[in-house]
């Protein structure tokens, strides 16, 4: 009977142990400094503009296939690319992050949310990135803009247009704890400018 008194002492202080450490690393992830790095696999309606420098550096059979996408009243407008932030962690202690949820806005407007479900651990002093990957459909997310609009917004930010744009991402570290996912209480904000040289 004492033995499994004390094999059930040993699995409670286990398991409180381990929470314990899941409640301090994600604490800690909300103490960590995070920063733009890069934007990676970007396409817009499936023409890749992650190595185009300008709208006329695009091949014949990509701006048309651009144009009509613009054009087509009915159509969509998908918007792919990974956003990958640098975390870095000024802290004493590692901080673990067991999946994020996130919003992001581009000029001040609410592109997408969602969430992220890859565990990501920054040891004390140490420097990660974070990728995020995020699809979404500009004409729907823009329905009531004019074309110009929806042009321009797609185009600076993919840095080929003649303007900048403003970004923020919101992010809310996950717990998860006995199978349930618990989230922190505060977003964290993290915004940068994206333009022609970024």
């Amino acid at each position: 009977m004492k033995k499994i008194i004390t094999l059930l002492g040993f699995v409670v202080l286990f398991f409180s142990c381990e929470v314990a450490q899941q409640i301090m690393g994600t604490y800690n992830m909300t103490q960590c400094k995070y920063d733009y790095h890069s934007i990676s696999g970007l396409t817009l309606a499936g023409i890749n503009l992650q190595k185009v420098s300008s709208i006329s550096s695009l091949d014949p059979i990509s701006a048309a296939n651009l144009v009509a996408a613009f054009a087509s009243p009915g159509g969509s407008l998908p918007l792919n690319f990974t956003l990958n932030l640098n975390v870095s962690n000024p802290g004493l202690q590692p901080a673990l992050l067991n999946g994020v949820a996130y919003i992001l806005e581009i000029d001040g407007i609410e592109m997408t949310q969602g969430t992220l479900s890859e565990q990501v651990q920054v040891a004390s002093g140490g420097k990660t990135v974070l990728p995020i990957r995020m699809a979404f459909d500009l004409k729907k997310v823009l329905s009531g803009k004019t074309m110009e609009s929806i042009k321009n917004l797609a185009f600076n930010f993919a840095g080929i247009g003649n303007a900048s744009s403003n970004v923020t991402v919101r992010l809310k570290p996950n717990l998860i704890i006995g199978g349930q996912t618990f989230s922190a209480p505060n977003y964290i904000p993290v915004s940068f400018t994206l333009n022609k040289s970024s």
